[in-house]
């Protein structure tokens, strides 16, 4: 309910702009450490705690005007799959502001006045493009079981990867990506109070992960220029 929820205000939040787009994404996930502490819990494979994630957002388009670099900075939330443990049930999910970064690097010198482009043209050399996006993570960690503990982290990363636009139309557009994201250490207060033989209640972890997402781009002002 809580990730259904906050997808529907992100997108209520940028109806209003003319040029944005709506963004998905699935993908493994590693935080080493707090995986670690599940695993000298019980006998586990590592793998299966906090092992996958689910992320939405919107963004926001715009471009240098004489270069095809395109900026997206985006609002999203990611929900991350975790195991129970020991009779724990554990969750993680996450806030997140992303600058995202497009750069055109087979067409780049050309310049186009929009954010998505009609069927014409040569898909690939259009259409490809790497990306980079630094992000800010604001974390909600919980554990319940016998005790239950709640808290909240932060953390900052880089996310970079390709993709491929694909107009659907004049006024859509469709981009798959593949992009793999690093975290710096976050900490998970008083997770390590769970277990007697740890003597620092806090763990901190770094995390990473490989992506797919899929955005699909509107442009609402068709009087534009087109692709």
């Amino acid at each position: 309910m809580r990730f259904i929820l906050v997808f529907s205000l992100l997108i209520t939040s940028l109806a209003v702009f003319a040029q944005f787009g709506i963004r998905a994404g699935y993908g493994s996930t590693s935080f080493k450490d707090w995986e670690g502490f599940a695993y000298r819990r019980i006998d586990v494979n590592k793998a299966s705690f906090l092992n996958s994630g689910l992320n939405v957002g919107v963004d926001y388009w715009f471009r240098l005007k004489k270069r095809r670099i395109e900026f997206m900075p985006e609002l999203g939330y990611t929900q991350f799959t975790a195991s129970s443990v020991d009779g724990y049930k554990y969750s993680l999910s996450s806030f997140n502001a992303y600058f995202n970064v497009h750069a055109y690097v087979l067409d780049l010198a050309e310049d186009c006045n929009c954010p998505t482009f009609s069927k014409q043209g040569n898909t690939i050399k259009k259409g490809f493009f790497i990306h980079a996006a630094p992000f800010f993570r604001y974390y909600i960690q919980e554990a319940e079981g016998s005790q239950s503990l709640s808290g909240n982290s932060t953390g900052i990363g880089i996310r970079a990867g390709a993709g491929i636009d694909i107009g659907l139309s004049d006024f859509l557009t469709l981009t798959p990506m593949v992009a793999y994201e690093a975290t710096g250490k976050s900490n998970w207060k008083d997770l390590a109070t769970l277990d007697t033989n740890i003597t620092d209640p806090d763990i901190k972890s770094s995390g990473n992960g490989l992506f797919g997402l899929m955005r699909l781009g509107f442009r609402l002002n068709s009087n534009k220029r087109r692709r």
